[in-house]
């Protein structure tokens, strides 16, 4: 792979937040894509995607930018969300001067919740009139938080073992934390699903809705592909066909499987075949 970069920013909230760079070195596409990891939003780490997947998109001469955010419950989801607008604002207006790069256009790619973080940002960049991604990726995202899913104990994660209150406790971190390994983190996502309390933990009594995008808001997205598997047992396949129903230039590719993130396992290849097709579909729209 090629050398990475790391740049760095503190939030107005204290919040330091990092970024990783991959220069696509040969036929550079002047376009860089802007990663957001999965995990719930309470774990996961920026550097997360395998690098098959991100060799694919620099030999396809897309620059490759993973960043941070702050994970629940340590950070609520407004500053969740504040402080990626700001990471993001911060390569927008540094581009050139900072990051050393020509790029005038982007794309968001996220898997999951940085799916959801994707939809949200573009949303908000919207309201601002700030410069727009060329495409979303999504992989098995969501742009709304409303779904009964989400708040009923997942019949999934109550085949495991229950997640005693106390292992909890010692997970919780008394700060903010922007890098949560799955070995560490996992079991809170765990018991969140199995309680149906991950809610809870991202808006506290507030409500969900206010952190969900309309009909409205939909119709308003660019141009978006959506890849999710028909029996996914995190994040329903009917979400994913939702949103192709209503962003205006979307596209779905569909994985029979019975499993949430498909591209994990390097071995099956149905994430390879996805990014190639993805690549593909970037090619006519960036």
């Amino acid at each position: 792979m090629n050398e990475t970069e790391v740049f760095s920013l503190i939030t107005a909230e204290n919040i330091k937040l990092h970024a990783s760079l991959h220069r696509a070195k040969n036929k550079s596409k002047n376009t860089t894509i802007i990663y957001l990891h999965g995990g719930g939003l309470l774990y996961g780490v920026r550097d997360d995607l395998p690098e098959l997947y991100i060799n694919k998109f620099l030999q396809a001469g897309y620059d490759f930018l993973a960043l941070d955010y702050p994970l629940a419950p340590e950070s609520r989801l407004d500053q969740i969300l504040a402080s990626t607008f700001t990471m993001l604002s911060f390569y927008l207006n540094n581009t050139g001067s900072v990051f050393k790069l020509n790029n005038n256009n982007y794309v968001l790619l996220g898997r999951s919740a940085g799916a959801y973080l994707a939809f949200m940002l573009c949303d908000r960049l919207i309201k601002n009139k700030a410069r727009l991604p060329a495409a979303i990726i999504s992989f098995y995202g969501y742009a709304r938080l409303t779904d009964s899913q989400f708040t009923t104990p997942s019949k999934h994660y109550n085949q495991l073992a229950k997640v005693p209150d106390e292992y909890i406790a010692n997970i919780i971190a008394d700060g903010p934390v922007t890098s949560g390994p799955m070995a560490e983190r996992f079991s809170l996502y765990i018991k969140a699903r199995q309680e149906g309390t991950w809610l809870t933990y991202l808006c506290g009594p507030e409500d969900p809705a206010k952190y969900s995008l309309t009909d409205e808001a939909l119709r308003a997205l660019p141009p978006t592909i959506l890849a999710a598997a028909t029996l996914d047992p995190d994040v329903p396949y009917r979400m994913s066909k939702s949103l192709l129903k209503l962003i205006p230039d979307s596209t779905l590719i569909t994985i029979y499987k019975e499993v949430h993130d498909f591209d994990r396992d390097l071995n099956d290849e149905a994430g390879r075949l996805a990014y190639d097709e993805i690549i593909e579909w970037l090619e006519k729209r960036v």
